[in-house]
């Protein structure tokens, strides 16, 4: 069942889709009616909505804009509808979350695992991310909820803060015993946190330009038992991961404190599992 408003339902669905036959085909509708309908939309709020590119349907700023809108708006009607019918039925609803390897895996899993015991109507969808275009995907609507650093949240954001994260500087055993310079291994080439580690903690690399990279944070403690080179690690993930791989802290009096946020789009309402989603960090 849905409240729908046809206009709205053609634009959220060529957003889905990326394209208009793919909307077209999704509704069951024709191309044209689905056009149609959007160009009504575009006429009623005096706005383009869309733009036509070799990639697809592209949203405008007023069209990110209306997604918030109207991604909220379904959040809402599945809930209020779930209050008012008369066979209880509720539908389903997926959280969409972007965060890095390690908080995906420590933090948000745990929290699915306990909300599904008490919604039976949610759904995951997880967005591991180590990058920063975090912001930019909630901006799109691409996600739901995104874990980022404190200072690089948005003001238009709802936030909670969480508590510091320590970061470490690790090695394995050929690194801890040798004054050799150290080979970094990192994320990715424009991930910008070991650099900001080293210069925070005032310690000299600027001759470390030679690095492993691996996009899976999870696979850097190996790559550092074998002697590949060192990396800066969530002091967590460290303290678990020297359990099964021979790793040190390299520098144990020296460490970097992050302060975390997880940010969603602001709403009207707070449906009850996001208020005990927010309430488990």
């Amino acid at each position: 069942m849905s409240l729908s408003n046809l206009g709205l339902d053609a634009f959220l669905q060529i957003y889905r889709e990326g394209t208009v036959q793919g909307a077209a085909k999704s509704l069951g509708l024709t191309p044209t009616a689905i056009t149609q309908r959007v160009r009504s939309l575009e006429k009623d709020l005096n706005t383009t909505l869309f733009l036509r590119t070799k990639k697809g349907m592209l949203l405008t700023d007023a069209g990110k804009k209306l997604l918030q809108f109207a991604q909220a708006k379904e959040v809402m009607e599945s809930d209020i509808l779930s209050k008012i019918s008369s066979e209880a039925y509720v539908s389903p609803i997926t959280l969409r979350f972007s965060a890095s390897t390690y908080y995906t895996y420590s933090k948000l899993l745990p929290i699915a695992e306990k909300l599904k015991t008490k919604y039976e109507h949610l759904y995951f969808d997880f967005d591991v991310d180590d990058n920063d275009n975090k912001i930019e995907k909630l901006k799109e609507g691409k996600t739901d909820f995104i874990i980022i650093p404190r200072e690089a949240v948005p003001l238009e954001f709802d936030s909670k803060l969480l508590k510091k994260r320590k970061y470490v500087l690790v090695g394995g055993s050929h690194f801890k015993k040798s004054k050799e310079d150290p080979v970094i291994i990192d994320y990715a080439k424009n991930d910008p946190f070991t650099d900001m580690f080293f210069k925070k903690l005032k310690i000299n690399h600027n001759q470390l330009k030679n690095r492993h990279y691996v996009n899976n944070t999870l696979m850097i403690p190996k790559l550092i038992e074998a002697n590949l080179g060192v990396a800066v690690l969530d002091e967590e993930h460290f303290m678990q991961a020297k359990a099964r791989y021979k790793i040190f802290d390299l520098y144990p009096s020296k460490f970097y404190e992050i302060e975390w946020a997880i940010v969603w789009m602001p709403r009207l309402e707070m449906p009850g599992y996001i208020n005990d989603l927010v309430s488990e960090f």
